[in-house]
């Protein structure tokens, strides 16, 4: 089994070199992409697609401006929470599948939350962690996680802009125009090089954990922790 994750950082522009896959998983509001990003409309038509989607109320409403879940052959709605921290059909949402949350053993991979009993260091990673745990694939491929690491020089969090105010770090590079010392140092605003290493650090855990499972990556990140080079299972292409 081949698994194809395409999440939403600038690497993202790399999923037409992706091989084959038999589950495409998506993470969150994607619908932008999709709309926006050169033949990925076409790329998704044929796949069977898993979309790795928090809880907000009102967050799916670009998917439904798009006819997503008519257009698309969506077939699970992961949702990144343990069994338990949110109950079915809380989200307010309007997306005819059923809430798939996460089990048990995600636990030993999750940090102790702060607004729920444990937690992922992003949505993105959930998903990885849901191909990897939840399924068994033999290869699992990943584009568009870059670990925020575009932030540092001054561009923008994902491929396509985000709605200004989505989330606190949407605009973080326009912080480092208007602040020019900021462009000179490590942005330690909210903590975004302990974010990094939690990020790439729960990869790392996954990746030991399941030795057989061949992951490929291809990012952007220029800084990448000792522990992303350690093992053979794990291969990582940086792009331009």
């Amino acid at each position: 089994m081949i698994i194809n994750i395409l999440l939403r950082g600038r690497s993202l522009s790399e999923f037409n070199t992706l091989g084959p896959a038999d589950i495409v998983f998506l993470a969150n509001d994607m619908d932008r992409e999709v709309e926006e990003v050169n033949g990925l409309k076409e790329y998704l038509l044929d796949k069977e697609i898993n979309l790795v989607f928090n809880m907000v109320t009102g967050a799916d409403r670009g998917y439904q401006e798009i006819g997503f879940f008519e257009t698309f052959n969506v077939t699970k709605l992961v949702r990144p929470y343990v069994t338990g921290d949110r109950q079915p059909g809380s989200s307010g949402q309007s997306i005819n599948l059923p809430d798939e949350f996460l089990s048990e053993h995600h636990k030993q991979f999750m940090y102790k939350g702060y607004k729920y009993s444990y937690e992922y260091p992003g949505t993105g990673i959930a998903g990885v962690a849901y191909a990897m745990l939840d399924y068994k694939p033999d290869v699992v491929n990943i584009v568009g996680l870059d670990f925020y690491d575009n932030l540092y020089y001054g561009q923008s969090n994902y491929l396509v802009q985000d709605n200004a105010g989505r989330d606190y770090w949407t605009d973080l590079s326009e912080l480092q125009v208007e602040n020019p010392e900021l462009q000179t140092k490590r942005l330690d605003i909210p903590d975004l090089d302990d974010w990094q290493y939690k990020v790439q650090n729960t990869l790392c855990d996954l990746v030991e954990h399941k030795p057989n499972i061949q992951v490929n990556l291809k990012t952007k990140c220029k800084a990448l922790i000792d522990r992303m080079g350690t093992y053979s299972n794990l291969n990582i292409e940086e792009v331009e």
